[in-house]
């Protein structure tokens, strides 16, 4: 049989095991400091650099599907395209430590392009389970198949009963991603999911959204149930905080009579296979596309994880709502009471530590949680004095007024319900941020936005990167983690009069991190116009 023409890692012997090898530490809390460490060592900026890389540089739909696919044992992607699209998406902005070392690409050329890919396809399937042996092979076309209008689902159907693996296509093109019209409505799918728990939205074109909707049509099979059992859908074991969520979790519903029959997608092909003889599926807000067609193909129940079930409270109720969709009320509600009074223990003395302190918050998440400000004052109870939000990303994206208003609204319609005493500063000058600075003991930075808060106000920002997205993971242990890091922070000498030189360069303040160059400039507004006009998009 001839051989197609694969580009592949030198590490042509390696079985794929290392991709979906996580980091082995002491301790929870000592594995996310860990991959903190690995995505600062690997950037050498900061710890948002995953977030950098999203936004700024590994952007392909394609990049999010081979990233659920690395997150599989035995799975091993095929790209359908050109060499280029494989040699960058082995890096994800998940683990941009850990590149994904085995991967195969059909390395389409000019002549295939004009002639068609379509055998080179089919040579490449029988090459790559020839070489690795994998229990799932995932075909993934690029832009460049997806329009010469390759017929990847004939090729499947050809081959599938030659080669004794699952085969699996998901439509990875970047030009089938969301259109820039999109972004408008997904914030106001953001605003409204705040608030209203029934809202329905389809996250079209996200490539881990489309995976997982991909494995759930051509892989799974009808089983029978297992009674209080659950699938649990998680961002991957390369994110914050995975194997803390996953311990807890597991020992709380174990404690309520439930069992983990999955966890998707970091599990066996023949788990994702299994996954109906669930009884429940939890799934988050924006990706329950494949908990929809278990629902409509196999019965399964479903319950969504929203951004108001975090801290404290809102965990205790998603756990408890749990238990109620599987008909366990009472053991519910006992094994959580215990869980509440364990972490009220812990957070008694790093309550007792903060409260002696005035804090300003600087954020400039693009969705901003404003649940998350009931995790820092009910649950941590720190004196926050400022709320200060930078929007302009909002701008950029050319998210409409009528959007950014309800956004607003909706923000200040939850705090409102909040402990008073805060004010609330949206897009704040210079000025205004010097001042904030000056009348609170510390500020703490989300994400991005340090570097340009220190140079305004000459203060250091205590970087809340590490923990501040742990917040959206079922569990109370995370918000004992959050104020333990924050009191390390508190205590450890802050050096006031420092001059980092990253603090002193200047930056272009819309578009943060890159630096206020006319070139850098004019750069970036081509390819948002660009962006805008076609319909392209990021991962």
């Amino acid at each position: 049989m001839k051989q197609a023409d694969l580009s592949i890692s030198n590490e042509a012997e390696d079985d794929g095991s290392r991709q979906n090898d996580a980091p082995r530490r002491n301790g929870d809390y000592d594995d996310i400091r860990y991959n903190l460490l690995s995505d600062r060592t690997f950037l050498d900026i900061h710890g948002c650099t995953s977030r950098l890389a999203h936004y700024h540089g590994i952007d392909c739909k394609l990049s999010g599907s081979v990233y659920v696919v690395s997150e599989i044992e035995g799975a091993l992607p095929l790209i359908h395209g050109v060499s280029g699209c494989a040699f960058h998406q082995r890096l994800s902005p998940r683990k941009l430590y850990s590149p994904v070392y085995t991967m195969a690409c059909t390395n389409l050329v000019e002549e295939d392009i004009i002639y068609g890919g379509e055998e080179k396809l089919r040579h490449g399937i029988y090459d790559v389970y020839n070489r690795y042996r994998p229990k799932l092979i995932v075909v993934l076309p690029t832009c460049i198949s997806g329009l010469m209008g390759e017929d990847v689902h004939s090729i499947i159907r050809d081959v599938k009963d030659d080669i004794p693996c699952n085969l699996v296509f998901v439509p990875s093109e970047g030009f089938a991603h969301r259109d820039h019209d999109s972004i408008d409505s997904i914030m106001q799918y953001v605003a409204t999911s705040w608030k209203n728990t029934s809202q329905q939205f389809d996250f079209r074109g996200c490539g881990q959204v489309d995976m997982l909707a991909s494995l759930a049509e051509q892989l799974m099979e009808e089983q029978d149930v297992i009674e209080n059992s659950v699938n649990l859908e998680s961002n991957g074991r390369y994110t914050y905080g995975f194997n803390l969520e996953l311990q807890e979790v597991g020992r709380i519903l174990g404690q309520m009579g439930v069992s983990i029959n999955a966890v998707l997608p970091t599990t066996t092909v023949e788990r994702i296979r299994q996954a109906p003889a669930a009884q429940l599926n939890i799934a988050r807000s924006r990706t329950d596309k494949w908990a929809a067609y278990m629902r409509d193909e196999f019965g399964t129940d479903q319950i969504k994880k929203w951004p108001h079930n975090s801290g404290i409270e809102g965990t205790a109720r998603f756990l408890q709502d749990v238990g109620s969709r599987l008909g366990l009320d009472g053991e519910a509600e006992a094994v959580i009471d215990v869980e509440k009074k364990r972490a009220a223990k812990d957070l008694a003395k790093i309550r007792r530590t903060l409260s002696g302190h005035s804090f300003a918050i600087l954020s400039q998440n693009l969705i901003f949680n404003p649940h998350r400000m009931k995790v820092y004052l009910n649950d941590l109870m720190l004196p926050i004095k400022y709320i200060c939000i930078d929007s302009l990303v909002l701008n950029r994206l050319k998210v409409s007024q009528e959007t950014r208003d309800m956004m607003m609204k909706n923000m200040y319609g939850i705090f409102d319900e909040m402990t008073p005493g805060f004010q609330v500063l949206i897009d704040p000058s210079a000025e205004e941020l010097h001042k904030v600075s000056k009348e609170v003991d510390y500020v703490l930075g989300e994400f991005i936005t340090s570097p340009i808060h220190e140079k305004v106000s000459e203060i250091p920002v205590l970087d809340m990167s590490l923990l501040c997205n742990l917040l959206y993971r079922t569990s109370f242990s995370v918000i004992v983690e959050l104020g333990r890091h924050l009191v390390q922070k508190i205590n450890k000498p802050q050096i006031n009069d420092r001059r980092l030189i990253v603090s002193r360069l200047k930056y272009n303040s819309p578009y943060y991190p890159m630096l206020d160059d006319p070139r850098i400039s004019s750069s970036i507004g081509m390819w948002h116009g660009i962006w805008r006009a076609t319909s392209s998009g990021g991962c």
